[in-house]
């Protein structure tokens, strides 16, 4: 994985039953690859990035199972046809359940900046197949990937273009307002947004440290996160229960209560953190976890018909 793409952790759920294959097709400045395999966790790590001066960004569409993708506050869960776009220069995390298959396109980070300037702000966003825009963009992904192997020189030349075009095209159906970001906007966002990933434990989180450790006011600050239809509090809250339910999810953490997990992300009232979560979620955090259970028995138990 780490010579296909960039250097990684690639954790196996069960190690003496894993199994996995890549077809890689690369390009000159890009590559197009087919991922398949059993359930693992895919980590990107801080020392993973300092070992690495390359710069890229991936996208994933979901062909078969399903995928999360986690960077900074963000969280993706992704269905068959959805994709999403992650960075490599900081760090991120992948869950794959067993039998996932996914399309992975690796394309330099300034090749897709000079055609979506504000590309660092959609990553770890969910993209659905079900929109049409959506929908046109993952179908011609996967015609044009399938070509790529007897295209001569000229066509597979003319083909990375175009497949950045189609990815940059993809992403800002969900550009909303963040679309007209300035750079200095976007560095405040990921700058602000890297410390609420990296501080959600600290019951005391609050918009002015936000604000103190991203180096401006919180009305300049609050300024650029309405830009996105958010505000700090709003990122903080959102990037606190996006966490917990990837902790409720996690099978490292089935003995641990939701109320222990919770408190450890920095959950003060529980009560108000469960009506949260029911209005996020749709569903209450400990029928959240039940049915995430559920779903995980049934992968088991298709596994243990086919040995």
């Amino acid at each position: 994985m780490c010579e296909s793409y960039v250097r990684l952790q690639c954790d196996p759920d069960r190690p003496k039953g894993f199994h996995g294959e890549i077809t890689l097709n690369a390009l000159r400045d890009i590559s197009v690859s087919n991922v398949s395999g059993s359930a693992q966790k895919v980590r990107r790590r801080k020392t993973d990035i300092s070992r690495s001066s390359d710069a890229f960004f991936l996208l994933s569409l979901q062909i078969e199972g399903g995928c999360t993708v986690e960077q900074r506050a963000g969280l993706a869960d992704l269905a068959v046809g959805d994709f999403a776009l992650y960075s490599s220069i900081e760090p991120y995390c992948l869950h794959l359940p067993d039998h996932f298959r996914q399309l992975v396109l690796q394309i330099p980070r300034d090749a897709l900046l000079e055609r979506l300037p504000n590309a660092d702000q959609l990553t770890a966003t969910r993209v659905a197949g079900s929109e049409k825009t959506a929908a046109a963009v993952q179908s011609s992904l996967l015609g044009m990937a399938a070509c790529i192997k007897q295209a001569d020189p000229v066509v597979r030349a003319c083909l990375e273009q175009v497949l950045i075009d189609l990815v940059a095209t993809g992403l800002a159906t969900r550009s909303g307002d963040g679309a007209h970001l300035k750079a200095h906007e976007q560095t405040l966002l990921i700058r602000a947004r890297n410390y609420i990933a990296e501080n959600l434990s600290d019951p005391d989180l609050n918009r002015y440290r936000v604000a103190d450790a991203a180096g401006v006011s919180v009305r300049r600050l609050n300024e650029v996160f309405q830009k996105q239809d958010q505000s700090i509090s709003l990122a903080i809250r959102a990037a606190r229960l996006n966490r917990i339910a990837a902790d409720l999810r996690d099978p490292r953490f089935n003995h641990d209560s939701v109320s222990t997990i919770a408190l450890r992300r920095g959950i003060r009232n529980l009560n108000h953190f469960s009506q949260s979560f029911r209005k996020n979620f749709d569903v209450t955090p400990r029928e959240y976890r039940r049915q995430n259970w559920l779903r995980a028995s049934v992968v088991a138990a298709v596994d243990a018909r086919r040995i």
